[in-house]
């Protein structure tokens, strides 16, 4: 805080819904909401009467705001740092976390821990068992919602080291009370995950119709040439994920390069860019 007080009380924010001091002599406290967790906060108090006289400055007093994610218990061996490369964005499908695969030898699974809003209170959302992937697809983000999301690596008993907020906002639908929306309406979408992959990939489908539609998936290369069938059924209204084992139309591996899963869900043509590696 430095040794001018006067300067940092003229930059420093004020608590909100202070009660005003009752009679002299009376213990008095406060709860001030709206801190970030996991932070140190100092605190001086000034009072001033209905002139406007003001008190000195009191001492300063500090405390730091609970951690989101709970702490290991005493005794508990946890991985050593938080995941790297953290990021979220968003893709056709809904929201997409990413990291680095660098569990230690302690780690056994991924938390992703989620919240709804800025100010939004933190709740493991999702754990993946996969310590290769390096992604997650939220598909349940609710269009006009703001997104916060933090992982960990996990052991047998508990979190490791968080890794900072990550957010994101998902555009609000574009009609109005009474109109249609603008544009055609899409039956659904697709995302792959992993992507980058040395293995299997995951395709999870939405269709966001309100009826089932028959969906119809191909795996073309970088030249336009046909090189597996990934999916022909009909799925249901939400998100169903299926499995591709990363093999030709012909049982073949396919190799690593550049590819596009194209087709159609319903009347809508849906795209997706693979990356296979070795």
């Amino acid at each position: 805080m430095g040794a001018d007080t006067s300067s940092w009380w003229l930059n420093a924010l004020s608590a909100t819904n202070v009660p005003p001091p009752s009679n002299a002599g009376r213990p008095e406290s406060t709860v001030v909401t709206g801190l970030a967790p996991e932070t140190t906060y100092s605190f001086v108090l000034r009072t001033f009467d209905e002139v406007g006289n003001v008190s000195p400055f009191s001492n300063v007093a500090s405390g730091a705001t609970a951690p989101e994610i709970p702490i290991p218990p005493q005794g508990c061996a946890v991985p050593g740092a938080a995941p790297a490369a953290f990021s979220v964005a968003l893709d056709s499908a809904g929201a997409v976390v990413t990291w680095q695969p660098n569990p230690d030898s302690l780690t056994t699974s991924l938390h992703v821990w989620r919240a709804v809003g800025l100010g939004g209170a933190l709740a493991l959302y999702a754990t993946i068992t996969d310590l290769g992937a390096t992604q997650f697809q939220d598909p349940s983000v609710v269009p006009g919602n703001t997104y916060r999301y933090r992982a960990t690596w996990s052991s047998d008993c508990g979190d490791g080291p968080a890794t900072s907020s990550e957010t994101v906002s998902i555009p609000a639908t574009t009609s109005s009370p009474g109109t249609s929306p603008r544009g055609p309406t899409l039956s659904g979408s697709i995302h792959a995950y992993p992507n980058p992959s040395t293995g299997p990939i995951q395709i999870a489908i939405r269709v966001s119709a309100a009826t089932a539609q028959p969906v119809h998936l191909n795996l073309y290369d970088a030249m336009g040439h046909l090189v597996a069938f990934v999916a022909e059924t009909t799925c249901a209204p939400g998100t169903t994920t299926i499995g591709w084992p990363r093999t030709t139309r012909n049982g073949l591996r396919v190799a690593a390069g550049y590819y596009e899963v194209l087709g159609r869900i319903g009347s809508t043509k849906v795209r997706e860019r693979l990356i296979l590696l070795p």
